[in-house]
């Protein structure tokens, strides 16, 4: 079933505008030179799990540490890049 042309025109055009995508490349900058700042541990456990997608007992095997510690380690790690965003707790 095609579309209305009405119902097309008025649809929201929700891409960024250029000023959004620079302020957004701006802040992934910024949090991953602040990711940097972190403790080499730390960050190489923040990174197993929001950016290679490693399950917490899998990080846990890899470094050799208690599942709780990798948790600890985690909530660090962002509550560290929240407060640098100005971003505050969940």
């Amino acid at each position: 079933m095609p579309l209305e042309p009405a119902f097309i025109e008025n649809l929201a055009d929700t891409a960024p505008d250029a000023e959004r995508v620079v302020a957004g490349i701006n802040e992934l900058n910024f949090v991953l030179d602040e990711l940097y700042t972190l403790p080499d541990q730390r960050r190489a456990i923040f990174i197993a799990r929001w950016r290679d997608e490693k399950e917490l007992a899998a990080i846990a095997s890899e470094f050799g540490l208690h599942r709780r510690t990798v948790q600890k380690e985690l909530a660090r790690s962002e509550e560290h890049l929240r407060a640098v965003l100005g971003r505050g707790q969940k």
